[in-house]
């Protein structure tokens, strides 16, 4: 993204006369021109297109090798549900196994008394579901909460598709307003010509909005599939923004 705006910049800004390339300070500045700053922002409001959720099973056992057997078998579950539906990006995060040590005696310990500690064994694996079509994502989601996974996250975001676009076309917006105001500078001091020199481009970022989710979570032994309501979402808006920046030359 950075390089194709970046680009566009570059290509702008060889149309300057090669006189004002060559300035170096601004004791180069030809007699009788002035160089002056300016700017111009360009923002827009953009439906949020990608819905992104994230879920995640966790489950504890005595032996470790059971436990990561059970794992496994909801996430092969999960990626062939997941699988099946063409319209969903799929990937897996984080798997992680590690133990834990407690006192399954909940009296106080006597005065020289040593816990008896057992130890136990908790893991845990991530999913992530992007997509452009809620209603099938939501429906896969709602399936991977059936097989006991939680949902961590589920939002709504600009797809990096939308982003360039909208980016690529404020910067254009941005670059007819910049030279715009040169010339109206120009004008009104009295001048004939203007030209931008040293254009930037600030492609700033964009804010979400917050997105509504429900769904509920009901627990259940793992590996166990069950009837549940799927998760619902509803997309908002993003403020996406650009400035440009360059000096000018009025001669």
């Amino acid at each position: 993204m950075r390089r194709i705006l970046l680009t566009s910049v570059l290509l702008f800004a060889a149309i300057a006369p090669a006189a004002a390339q060559d300035l170096n300070t601004i004791l180069d500045i030809p007699k009788g021109s002035t160089l002056i700053n300016l700017s111009a922002t360009e923002r827009v409001e953009v439906d949020q297109d990608l819905l992104i959720s994230q879920l995640s099973f966790e489950a504890e056992n005595d032996d470790a090798a059971k436990l990561q057997d059970t794992i496994n078998k909801v996430m092969t579950k999960a990626l062939s549900d997941a699988k099946a539906v063409n319209s969903v990006k799929i990937s897996t995060q984080s798997y992680q196994v590690y133990p834990y040590d407690f006192n399954p005696d909940p009296r106080p310990l006597q005065p020289g008394e040593q816990p008896k500690l057992q130890r136990k064994w908790r893991g845990s694996q991530s999913l992530i579901l992007k997509g452009k079509m809620p209603d099938d994502l939501l429906k896969l989601a709602g399936k991977m909460q059936a097989l006991g996974m939680n949902m961590t996250s589920l939002s709504y975001t600009v797809s990096p598709e939308l982003l360039e676009e909208t980016q690529n076309a404020l910067l254009e917006s941005a670059l007819v307003k910049l030279k715009t105001k040169a010339e109206r500078t120009a004008k009104a001091l009295g001048k004939k010509k203007s030209d931008l020199l040293n254009v930037n481009v600030d492609v700033g970022g964009y804010s979400p909005q917050p997105v509504m989710y429900g769904g509920a979570m009901m627990m259940k032994s793992a590996g166990a599939e069950m009837d549940m309501a799927a998760p619902v979402a509803a997309s908002g808006q993003s403020d996406i923004t650009l400035t440009v920046t360059a000096q000018a030359m009025i001669e």
